[in-house]
């Protein structure tokens, strides 16, 4: 017969460590200088609702004689203005800094720091506005294709 013998584990071995410690980074340079360096011009929120409120342009006027379909697009207006509103109003409730205080030139050409590096502020307006701009191009496209199939 085997005889099975089971050691204590002595009270020291018990014992739990603690974790490491989390080594603290220093928040980056760009928070601590001068001005908004990752802000963008408001001219780029200015094209961002021309765009989205074109693209509801388009299709108003596309439907023109269809009720249902405005009634659509009148409650797509009441969203899209919701979303372009709501950030408006906050950053004026929370006395949020003015939009960025440059001339339009002067940002294009400067850089602007963002979560996957440093850009210039004319790749940030392209990275933004690229969808947007291609998505009313596109409802131009179809709006004129539906005029001259119907």
């Amino acid at each position: 017969m085997v005889a099975l013998t089971l050691e204590r584990a002595k009270p020291a071995e018990l014992e739990l460590k603690p974790p490491d410690p989390v080594p603290q980074t220093a928040p980056s340079p760009v928070w601590r200088t001068a001005g908004r360096p990752n802000a963008l011009h408001g001219r780029i929120y200015k094209l961002l609702a021309l765009f989205n409120f074109g693209i509801l342009g388009v299709f108003w006027l596309t439907f023109q004689g269809d009720h249902e379909a405005l009634f659509m697009v009148a409650i797509s207006v009441g969203y899209l203005a919701a979303y372009m509103g709501a950030p408006f109003v906050l950053t004026r409730a929370g006395h949020v800094d003015p939009p960025y205080g440059k001339n339009f030139d002067t940002f294009l050409n400067s850089p602007i720091e963002t979560w996957t590096g440093v850009v210039t502020g004319r790749e940030a307006m392209v990275q933004i506005l690229a969808v947007p701009f291609g998505l009313f191009l596109a409802s131009i496209a179809f709006g004129l294709i539906i005029h001259h199939v119907s």
